[in-house]
């Protein structure tokens, strides 16, 4: 028989899986942009020569990902593997340069002038986006004795703003200023309503049953 609280954290994911994770468009150009946004602070950059976005990653998924979002902004881009062919023993990295008139990369950098060093204010309905764009790069899930627990790893100046954000939200981050690891407690966040949009981080989300 299984414990009342992990039948209470089962309903709970049922009922907030999000029927748009695992379709091949974002619901508007509003919230393909605010996942633009959280890639950006994650993984992404723009070319100081060009002002294009650029996004280097080893998951072809995620780049993908992040290829529909440029579809449904309307932003041209071009795709690309380096090496062509994977080296034993190493990566490959997929490459998603973003083509003139460069609508993205401009709009970023006015967004950000300094660089990576705040979390933009976006409307309540764009949040989870924004954040699902940030974990998807920067965010993984990993056991601890037998548990799933969630962490976002970097040293940007925004990730103070995430955790103000979160507690918002109810959302408990453990920020640790200086230190690249910072915890998030997964259950706060499922129950909040927040997720990945990278397919296989979601599944490991939904198969959560520890109280953590």
């Amino acid at each position: 028989m299984k414990d009342l609280k992990e039948e209470e954290t089962l309903r709970t994911l049922r009922t907030l899986r999000n029927p748009i994770l695992n379709s091949k468009n974002f619901e508007t150009q509003e919230h393909a942009l605010a996942y633009i946004m959280g890639v950006y602070l994650s993984d992404g950059s723009i070319n100081i020569d060009s002002g294009s976005f650029v996004l280097g990653v080893t998951d072809e998924v995620f780049r993908d990902k992040v290829a529909r979002a440029f579809d449904i902004v309307g932003s041209k881009y071009s795709l690309y593997t380096y090496p062509p062919q994977r080296p034993l023993g190493k990566k490959q990295v997929f490459w998603l340069q973003e083509r003139s008139p460069y609508k993205v990369g401009r709009w970023l950098e006015k967004e950000f002038p300094d660089g990576k060093d705040h979390l933009p204010n976006v409307p309540d309905d764009l949040v989870r986006d924004l954040v699902a764009g940030i974990l998807d790069g920067d965010g993984s899930i990993f056991l601890d004795k037998g548990c799933p627990r969630l962490k976002v790893c970097g040293y940007s100046k925004y990730l103070a703003d995430l955790q103000k954000l979160f507690e918002r939200f109810g959302v408990i981050m453990h920020y640790r200023p200086g230190e690249c690891v910072h915890y998030i407690n997964l259950k706060s966040f499922v129950k909040a309503g927040f997720y990945f949009r990278m397919p296989r981080k979601q599944e490991l989300v939904e198969e959560v049953k520890c109280d953590r």
